[in-house]
Protein backbone atom coordinates (compact mmCIF):
# COMPACT_ATOMS: atom_id res chain seq x y z
CA UNK A 1 0.00 0.00 0.00
CA UNK A 2 1.24 3.69 -0.89
CA UNK A 3 0.39 6.29 1.44
CA UNK A 4 -0.51 9.54 -0.15
CA UNK A 5 1.48 11.86 2.20
CA UNK A 6 0.34 14.98 0.30
CA UNK A 7 -2.82 13.82 1.19
CA UNK A 8 -2.29 13.60 4.97
CA UNK A 9 -0.67 16.71 5.18
CA UNK A 10 -3.69 18.48 3.83
CA UNK A 11 -5.78 16.84 6.40
CA UNK A 12 -3.70 17.56 9.39
CA UNK A 13 -3.03 21.21 8.02
CA UNK A 14 -7.43 21.20 8.28
CA UNK A 15 -7.11 20.07 12.23
CA UNK A 16 -6.44 23.31 13.25
CA UNK A 17 -6.13 26.64 11.06
CA UNK A 18 -2.90 27.50 13.43
CA UNK A 19 -1.08 24.59 12.23
CA UNK A 20 1.52 26.26 10.37
CA UNK A 21 2.69 23.32 8.07
CA UNK A 22 2.95 19.39 8.07
CA UNK A 23 5.63 17.61 6.44
CA UNK A 24 6.75 13.94 5.70
CA UNK A 25 10.49 13.10 5.30
CA UNK A 26 12.33 9.82 4.22
CA UNK A 27 15.01 9.07 6.90
CA UNK A 28 17.70 9.95 4.31
CA UNK A 29 16.19 13.39 4.60
CA UNK A 30 13.78 13.65 1.68
CA UNK A 31 10.70 15.80 1.60
CA UNK A 32 8.13 12.58 0.78
CA UNK A 33 4.84 15.26 1.04
CA UNK A 34 3.37 18.54 2.79
CA UNK A 35 4.16 21.67 2.75
CA UNK A 36 3.88 25.16 4.79
CA UNK A 37 0.06 26.58 4.75
CA UNK A 38 -0.78 29.10 2.58
CA UNK A 39 -0.11 32.83 2.91
CA UNK A 40 2.40 31.25 5.81
CA UNK A 41 6.68 31.73 5.85
CA UNK A 42 8.65 29.32 7.76
CA UNK A 43 10.76 30.92 10.04
CA UNK A 44 13.79 29.06 9.28
CA UNK A 45 15.92 29.65 6.45
CA UNK A 46 16.59 26.35 3.55
CA UNK A 47 19.77 26.05 4.59
CA UNK A 48 18.30 25.66 8.45
CA UNK A 49 15.11 23.89 7.50
CA UNK A 50 17.53 21.26 6.07
CA UNK A 51 19.80 21.21 9.45
CA UNK A 52 16.91 20.86 11.09
CA UNK A 53 14.87 17.95 9.14
CA UNK A 54 18.59 15.93 9.48
CA UNK A 55 18.53 16.61 13.32
CA UNK A 56 15.23 15.25 13.64
CA UNK A 57 15.36 12.60 11.87
CA UNK A 58 18.62 11.77 13.68
CA UNK A 59 17.42 12.44 17.34
CA UNK A 60 13.98 10.24 16.49
CA UNK A 61 16.30 7.38 14.90
CA UNK A 62 18.44 7.24 18.22
CA UNK A 63 15.10 6.82 20.65
CA UNK A 64 15.20 3.38 18.97
CA UNK A 65 17.20 1.77 20.89
CA UNK A 66 14.99 2.42 23.97
CA UNK A 67 12.14 0.90 22.62
CA UNK A 68 13.02 -3.11 23.98
CA UNK A 69 12.92 -0.93 27.28
CA UNK A 70 10.15 1.60 26.64
CA UNK A 71 7.98 0.22 23.76
CA UNK A 72 8.18 2.18 20.59
CA UNK A 73 7.41 5.84 20.77
CA UNK A 74 4.68 7.20 19.28
CA UNK A 75 5.55 10.95 19.08
CA UNK A 76 8.00 13.77 20.48
CA UNK A 77 7.09 17.64 20.43
CA UNK A 78 9.57 20.66 20.91
CA UNK A 79 8.64 23.81 22.22
CA UNK A 80 10.36 26.96 20.84
CA UNK A 81 9.25 30.91 21.56
CA UNK A 82 7.82 31.29 18.22
CA UNK A 83 6.61 27.39 17.44
CA UNK A 84 5.70 24.32 18.47
CA UNK A 85 7.04 21.44 16.87
CA UNK A 86 5.40 17.43 16.95
CA UNK A 87 7.51 14.67 15.29
CA UNK A 88 5.81 11.13 14.72
CA UNK A 89 7.22 7.93 12.78
CA UNK A 90 4.67 6.93 10.16
CA UNK A 91 6.34 4.02 9.17
CA UNK A 92 10.18 2.10 9.41
CA UNK A 93 11.05 5.15 6.91
CA UNK A 94 8.82 8.02 7.04
CA UNK A 95 8.35 10.61 10.31
CA UNK A 96 6.00 13.36 9.84
CA UNK A 97 6.95 17.03 11.55
CA UNK A 98 3.97 19.34 12.28
CA UNK A 99 4.85 22.80 12.87
CA UNK A 100 1.85 25.07 14.83
CA UNK A 101 1.51 27.97 16.38
CA UNK A 102 2.59 28.05 20.37
CA UNK A 103 -1.10 28.80 21.85
CA UNK A 104 -2.48 25.98 20.42
CA UNK A 105 -3.64 22.59 22.94
CA UNK A 106 -1.09 20.19 21.48
CA UNK A 107 -3.07 17.07 23.09
CA UNK A 108 -6.11 17.90 20.89
CA UNK A 109 -3.71 18.43 17.57
CA UNK A 110 -1.70 15.25 18.44
CA UNK A 111 -5.01 12.99 19.67
CA UNK A 112 -6.35 14.36 15.94
CA UNK A 113 -3.05 13.43 14.35
CA UNK A 114 -2.90 9.79 16.00
CA UNK A 115 -6.62 9.50 14.96
CA UNK A 116 -5.57 9.55 11.04
CA UNK A 117 -2.71 7.49 11.01
CA UNK A 118 -3.65 4.62 12.63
Amino acid sequence: MTTNYSKLCSLILGIEPQIRGAFVYHHNGELLGGGMRDGTKSYLPTDEMTKSVRNTILRWKTRESLYPFLGLGEYSITKYEKVKRITLPLDAHAILVVGMEVEVDHDIVIDKILQLIN
